[in-house]
Parts: C-alpha cells; sequence; structure tokens
C-alpha cells in the first residue's frame, strides 16, 4: 500500500513515470537455475546427492530461446566452507563452467549466494559472522571473476532478519570489497525484508530500503538495486494463486516511480507465475510492464528453472511449453 500511495503522489505531482517511447528492451533477460542453492540441511553436502549445480548445457537451453543471463544461487558454506579460508575448488570449478559457457554464449551469469545473509545461520554483522567476513568472500569471488565480463555480483539473496539501516553498511563493506579488487562489473544490491519490491519504500525499523540501501556509493557507478516479487496474496510466492492480472504491475510501480526520480537502475531477481490463466496473465503484463519502463530496469531473471524441482508450480525446466506454459511468454520477452 505505501508503494502504490507513493507511486499516486508522484502522479498527482505531475513527475514523469513514463519511459522514453524508444527505449530498448531490458538488457540482462532470463531464469534462475537454482538447485546448486538447496540441501541447505546437508552443509555442506555431497553434489549430486544433497544438491546439483546447473551445467554449462543448461546455460545453452535458455540462451537458444533468448535469454541472455541467467541467476545462479549456491550456498556460502559450500562455496568458503571456512571463514576467511580459501574459495573451495570443486565448488568455485563448478561456477567457473558456467562462467565460461556465459562467454560463449553472450548470457551474464549472476553470481548468487543464496544464503539470507546469513553464514551456518548466524546473521552476518554478528560476533560468529562478522560484516568482515563477508567482505573476505567478495573479495574472493570479484578477484577470481574481475577479468571476465561475463560475471555479475549479486550480493546476497533476500536478507530479512536485518533492519535496512543494519543492512546497508554490510551491502556497502561488500561492494568496497569487490571494487578494491579492480572488479567493474555489475553488482546488483539486495535490500531487507526479502527484498520486496512492494515493501522497497516503507519503513523497516528506522529506515526503508530507499533510505538506507538507497545511500550505497559505488565508485564505479555499475549497480542495480535487485528487487524479488511475488503475484499471491501475502507476497510470497508459496501460493498459486494469484490476487489479481495487473498484482505484478502495482506492487512494482512504487519501486520503479522511486528509480526514476532518483536515477537509480533496478533488477527484478526473482518473480514466478503458476499455470493458472489469471497467473499468467499477470506474468505477461509484469514482463510489458518492465519492457516499456526498461529505461530503469537493468533486466529480470524468472524463478526458476531447475530439474529437480519437478512439477513445481514455477518451474520451467526443461523449457518445454508443452509441460510448461509459462515458457512462451518467457519466450516471448527474452526476443523483443
Amino acid at each position: 500500500m505505501i508503494d502504490r500511495f507513493a507511486c499516486s503522489l508522484c502522479l498527482a505531482l505531475g513527475l514523469a513515470l513514463a519511459a522514453p517511447a524508444q527505449a530498448a528492451p531490458p538488457e540482462l533477460v532470463g531464469v534462475n537455475l537454482a538447485n546448486a542453492g538447496f540441501g541447505g540441511s546437508a552443509r555442506p553436502g555431497k553434489h549430486g546427492v544433497n544438491y546439483l549445480w546447473p551445467t554449462p548445457s543448461d546455460i545453452d537451453l535458455y540462451a537458444d530461446r533468448g535469454a541472455t543471463a541467467v541467476r545462479i544461487a549456491f550456498l556460502w558454506e559450500r562455496m568458503q566452507p571456512k571463514l576467511f579460508g580459501p574459495l573451495d575448488e570443486a565448488e568455485a570449478g563448478r561456477l567457473d563452467a558456467l562462467v565460461k559457457k556465459g562467454d560463449a554464449r553472450g548470457v551474464k551469469v549472476i553470481l548468487d549466494p543464496h544464503n539470507y545473509a546469513a553464514y551456518y545461520d548466524k546473521l552476518i554483522g554478528s560476533d560468529e559472522v562478522p560484516t568482515a567476513a563477508f567482505a573476505d568472500l567478495w573479495t574472493r569471488l570479484a578477484g577470481r571473476y574481475r577479468d571476465n565480463p561475463s560475471a555479475v555480483f549479486g550480493l546476497m539473496n533476500e536478507p530479512n532478519k536485518h533492519k535496512a539501516d543494519e543492512w546497508a553498511p554490510i551491502a556497502q563493506a561488500a561492494m568496497d570489497a569487490i571494487r578494491a579488487t579492480g572488479a567493474k562489473q555489475l553488482v546488483l544490491v539486495p535490500g531487507t525484508r526479502w527484498s520486496g519490491a512492494h515493501a522497497w519504500l516503507a519503513k523497516d525499523g528506522r529506515l526503508s530500503n530507499a533510505e538506507a540501501v538507497g545511500g550505497i556509493k559505488d565508485p564505479a557507478d555499475n549497480f542495480a538495486f535487485e528487487v524479488h516479487q511475488y503475484f499471491d496474496s501475502n507476497t510470497s510466492g508459496t501460493s498459486p494463486e494469484c490476487v489479481s492480472a495487473d498484482i505484478g504491475v502495482q506492487r512494482l510501480s512504487g519501486f520503479n516511480a522511486w528509480l526514476r526520480e532518483t536515477g537509480n537502475r533496478g533488477f527484478l531477481g526473482e518473480f514466478g507465475a503458476s499455470k493458472q490463466p489469471l497467473c499468467m496473465e499477470a506474468l505477461r503484463k509484469t514482463l510489458q510492464f518492465m519492457d516499456d519502463n526498461s529505461d530503469v530496469w537493468v533486466g529480470w531473471t524468472y524463478w526458476a528453472a531447475a530439474p529437480w524441482f519437478g512439477d513445481y508450480m514455477f518451474n520451467v525446466y526443461p523449457p518445454d511449453p508443452a509441460r510448461f506454459p509459462q515458457i512462451e511468454i518467457l519466450d516471448q520477452a527474452m526476443r523483443r
């Protein structure tokens, strides 16, 4: 409600909310390849048993349909088994193979520590997991990929237990660590409250994400704010039901207006739709909205594509329209 009110206020004041008529489509469009971020009850666990990395051929599947980005989930505890220690070479090697394939196919590979701002369930910024440890992770990842333009750095998936003013300095520390390596690639900065677009302007403690995280500084000036948005009644993405065909547009509108007013850019890292007709229309309208406002949207990655997700309501793996009709709508958007 706060976001919709903010957008309505902007309209009332006559602020420009519409994108330029000839804006190019979003640059980064694709899917989340998600399996490696799961199996968290077994950490580190065994690859192929508790969790499964996507393969380079999975990137081919979606690049062939027009994807220019894939978001790759992984767990911090597997990638770096000991805080301040080296990266696990087996895990990093699996990521290397995907970034290499991204190079070959012109697909950006978004690194996604899928940890909800914690390490072994201890929050970043705690005594057990100091902010410096998170910065160290990003020093190692950015140092590994700083010379590879296909890598994009997504700082963290869905922080939700920090307040906005607690999370903002943690995100800044990671940004500073990345830039200190000399890496210039795009960095995606999430907010708190699961980084929900609908809640970006709402107070989370003393400040909103817009007020706290919105103040991040990037010496390279190459970043975007990553938000997630689902269409069910509580915005959690846990129900196949959608509120309305326009719910995605409504929930993105306040954030969209804020991006334009502040000169920032956004990235929709997660959103999904079940096969229900109302949800399919919500998906179509949401993608069109970002296309129409592509001057402020870097792009999007649909949630999700993963072989172990089976008949999960949002799954589009393999990209077979007969089995997963959502892929037809995604195809249209990726090929614009």
